[in-house]
């Protein structure tokens, strides 16, 4: 499992082409995920199991994102409000900050 810092309106690139986004809607956070058409996105419920894995003082925000058949995302939140994704996925299936998925775009520009 992968934890990811971001803030309201960041996002994560998946694999070159899901990009997963947090926003706030009201006083609730929601994700946003731009994918192709032929990829499934469903909820899933979190287990009570899966919350022993997280530190003290963290939470889950909102049930878990199933995106296609082996990659999961679920917005935890820290003590101190810190925002986090925690994706689950095979190791073979890249990972990006936004940010620097733009930049390796551009290296490969050159």
């Amino acid at each position: 499992m992968l934890i990811v810092g971001r803030e309201i309106g960041q996002s994560v690139i998946i694999d070159d082409v899901i990009k997963v986004t947090v926003i706030q809607v009201g006083s609730k956070l929601r994700l946003v995920i731009d994918a192709p058409k032929n990829v499934s996105i469903i909820k899933v419920k979190e287990s009570k199991k899966s919350s022993n894995y997280l530190k003290k003082g963290t939470k889950i925000i909102d049930s878990s994102t199933q995106i296609g058949e082996y990659i999961k995302i679920t917005i935890l939140q820290t003590e101190s409000g810190l925002l986090r994704f925690a994706i689950d996925a095979p190791r073979e299936i890249s990972v990006f900050r936004e940010e620097l998925y733009k930049g390796k775009q551009k290296e490969q520009i050159i």
